[in-house]
């Protein structure tokens, strides 16, 4: 989301990023998931529903592109990756997660910078959804000692060993100290995700990791200007936080091979840049700005010798009349 786009009188709303005081062990944030062949993950993002919507027309388009999605072959996990919400409340939230259990198809979110800015609190929405139950996977553990409420991983099990791990991690939302902007991954969240990596080792190998978070990390321009562009266009200015704590260093050595985000409505481009992925998703609603030839859905599918094959389907409003 652009920063000209949130008012300065919503300052005072935003909460300090959650973190406790306890440590857990790194097995305590990891879930399973069955791996299956040629593994399908639908993301969509940056949603921003809200109580004045006209959300009957929202779900109406997600339920397209969902159903899109599982047409060649079923989606085998939908994650959604941040600014969900925008001045929603509780029971707007609760439809938003119910509609996507409803497709009895796995299912987890990150949370997005707009995700605060709601009629309900951040901790709220983690304890509901680490309660949901049902399709859905999340795991954040809301007393421990890591920045953000979103921090988790789900083990992709071939038989009794790990064919892929999916990291989520929550990018935070607004930082007012020594600058006024984007928040940025925090220190103690680094160490988590070394620690989560180290400790999930094949003997001396990281696994291969995708990671999913909502705003792109500083390195996302040198990625567009120096990287090897596999797909898409900047069409707006990435918006990344001003603050840099050094994460991409540890992600290039710690296994992960592709990033997924959203944060910017109208930057579609996927760019290799050393030796990582970095990719945008596509818009999924129309709610704040966005163009009209870029709403949609994209697909992450890994492949058996772990390969991954990344598709978009773009779709528009038009196709609902």
């Amino acid at each position: 989301m652009k920063k000209r786009l949130y008012p300065l009188f919503l300052v005072a709303a935003f909460s300090l990023t959650a973190c406790g005081t306890k440590s857990y062990s790194s097995k305590d944030y990891i879930m399973t998931l069955d791996y299956k062949s040629n593994f399908k993950i639908l993301q969509l993002t940056d949603t921003h529903i809200g109580d004045k919507d006209d959300q009957d027309l929202h779900y109406d388009f997600l339920d397209l592109l969902i159903k899109d999605a599982n047409k060649d072959s079923k989606v085998d996990l939908i994650v959604g990756t941040g600014d969900l919400f925008t001045f929603a409340s509780r029971n707007t939230a609760k439809r938003f997660f119910q509609f996507l259990d409803s497709y009895d198809t796995p299912w987890t979110v990150v949370f997005g910078n707009h995700d605060e800015q709601t009629y309900f609190s951040i901790e709220w929405m983690t304890n509901y959804l680490n309660n949901f139950g049902s399709n859905c996977y999340f795991n954040d553990i809301q007393d421990d000692d890591v920045a953000g409420n979103c921090n988790f991983a789900i083990n992709l099990m071939d038989g009794s060993n790990v064919h892929d791990q999916l990291i989520f991690m929550d990018s935070n939302r607004y930082y007012f100290n020594d600058y006024m902007g984007y928040d940025y991954f925090k220190k103690n969240q680094i160490k988590w995700y070394e620690s989560l990596t180290d400790y999930s080792k094949d003997g001396t190998n990281y696994l291969n990791s995708l990671m999913f978070y909502h705003i792109p990390l500083p390195e996302i321009n040198d990625a567009y200007e120096k990287g090897e562009i596999k797909y898409g266009e900047k069409r707006e200015n990435c918006c990344p936080p001003d603050h840099d704590e050094g994460f991409f260093n540890s992600i290039k050595t710690h296994g992960t091979k592709a990033m997924f985000f959203g944060h910017d409505h109208v930057n579609n481009f996927e760019a290799l840049y050393e030796g990582v992925t970095f990719c945008y998703g596509i818009k999924s609603t129309d709610r704040i700005y966005y163009d009209e030839d870029m709403l949609g859905y994209q697909t992450i599918t890994i492949k058996d010798d772990h390969s991954l094959e990344i598709n978009r389907s773009y779709h528009t409003y038009e196709e609902l009349r």
